[in-house]
């Protein structure tokens, strides 16, 4: 019998005893917020199928990396995961000059879980209804325009950064705490437009209060049919989507990564868990490690070249 074969037959008694006590679930943001709906989502569904508490742990801060960091050094045997947005598994790694993990090494990918539009919308009081519109205007008036953000190189400056790169305009940034703080300066006319969150602009698009003008993803998105993509409003190479996904230490056991797929994949597409998620206008979108790796690896094809050009960098 093989080496890799003794092994993967040694491993199916630790996967059966899994979990044989609580499991730590790190959560990169305060309570109720989109990745702690989402941990809680799981944590309860999980205790009832695997007969263990799930323990949903918030350690926001450092874009997500205080939580991933504490996966990444914590033993690998299944009993600490982590939610993590892009940020801390790829794009984190072309801003920051010295990050205190490697996720390409110290972390296992288990699956994605959820992705979320980032909506491009204007203040309702600028006067343009697609985007060919807010282009023209942009290059009548280079740099009076403005757009918020949370913080740079988080995914919605990237892709304002890549509106401007790709259109030839130029727009100016102004920096805000959170994503509600960028969209109520949007709604009271502080600033003219933003790349956010769908979470965040779909329930200020329906009560009129702002504008959406393009979706960043490469398909519409459910929760905003009648809104196009930024391609089929004629400005290609833009995609800008929020996703989540679940990693743990890396040296985890692969029969136990493979029960923890297999466990979250069958609560993800559960008709409830499905329900709850659109609530916060999240799409499920579980998956093998294989293909988390290749979204990674896509994420830091497009944004390098951005980060490059417009030479963004971060202590």
């Amino acid at each position: 019998m093989g080496v890799a074969l003794l092994a993967l037959v040694a491993s199916f008694p630790v996967a059966a005893a899994w979990p044989e006590r609580p499991v730590t679930l790190v959560v990169p943001s305060t309570p109720g917020g989109t990745p702690d709906v989402l941990a809680r989502i799981l944590a309860d569904d999980l205790r009832a199928r695997l007969g263990q508490p799930f323990v949903v742990v918030n350690r926001p801060g450092a874009g997500g990396m205080i939580a991933v960091q504490s996966v990444a050094n914590a033993r690998p045997d299944g009993y600490t995961i982590a939610i993590s947005p892009p940020g801390p598994l790829g794009v984190n790694t072309l801003l920051y000059k010295k990050m205190p993990y490697d996720p390409a090494t110290d972390l296992s990918y288990v699956t994605l879980a959820v992705t979320q539009s980032n909506v491009l919308a204007v203040r309702s009081s600028l006067n343009v209804s697609t985007i060919k519109d807010l282009v023209a205007l942009l290059k009548q008036q280079p740099g009076k325009y403005t757009y918020g953000t949370v913080g740079l190189g988080s995914i919605n400056h990237l892709c304002m950064e890549l509106l401007g790169i790709n259109t030839g305009t130029d727009i100016t940034r102004v920096v805000y705490n959170g994503t509600p703080q960028a969209l109520m300066a949007m709604v009271s006319g502080e600033i003219d437009m933003g790349c956010l969150p769908a979470q965040a602009v779909i329930p200020q698009v329906r009560a009129g209060k702002v504008r959406a003008l393009a979706v960043a993803t490469m398909q519409r998105s459910p929760f905003l049919p009648e809104v196009p993509t930024l391609k089929e409003a004629g400005i290609s190479g833009i995609e800008a989507s929020s996703w989540m996904g679940v990693v743990a230490p890396a040296g985890t056991p692969p029969a136990v990564l493979k029960r923890l797929r297999d466990e979250i994949s069958h609560v993800l597409q559960q008709p409830e868990a499905r329900a709850k998620m659109a609530t916060q206008f999240m799409e499920v979108v579980v998956s093998t490690p294989e293909q988390f790796a290749t979204t990674i690896k896509d994420d830091l094809a497009r944004w390098r070249p951005v980060i490059k050009a417009r030479t963004i960098e971060l202590d």
